[in-house]
């Protein structure tokens, strides 16, 4: 029995292969629109804490985005963006500074407004009072040359 379920195990990996490959078959792991959430629960906790990090779940993990609200209420004024400076390792995961209310990265000490602006930006939806976020980016805001790290 044992030998049976390995031999259909590699014939159905040898055939998912093969149709994977024949361009037929449209592979696709994770959503492109990602359900963030209730809108009134979101702002209060960005209100809070500051702007939410979303780490990315799919194989490519290159989409970790931030949430950031600056709406004077909790249906309007949502952004989404990238959570890494432009060409950024995965690794230097941009960090809220609440005193200056502003983004820095770790690696390279760039400083980025609340706002996300020279940050990779991801369109926001609010339907039924859910923040939605379509993560196909749109191109990087023009930069206002993030500012240099600051001390020593």
């Amino acid at each position: 029995m044992g030998v049976i379920a390995v031999l259909f195990g590699i014939g159905l990996f040898t055939a998912l292969a093969l149709l994977g490959s024949s361009g037929q078959v449209d592979v696709r792991l994770g959503d492109d629109v990602f359900q963030a959430g209730q809108v009134e629960r979101l702002a209060a906790n960005i209100a809070r804490d500051g702007p939410i990090a979303i780490p990315d779940a799919s194989p490519d993990r290159a989409r970790d985005i931030y949430l950031q609200h600056l709406g004077d209420r909790p249906e309007v004024g949502w952004l989404a963006f990238s959570a890494q400076a432009p060409g950024a390792d995965r690794a230097c995961l941009l960090r809220w500074t609440a005193a200056s209310r502003e983004l820095v990265d770790p690696c390279s000490g760039q400083r980025f407004p609340a706002d996300g602006k020279g940050l990779t930006r991801y369109p926001t939806s609010v339907t039924e009072g859910m923040l939605s976020v379509d993560l196909r980016p749109t191109a990087p805001t023009a930069p206002t040359a993030p500012t240099a790290p600051t001390g020593s």
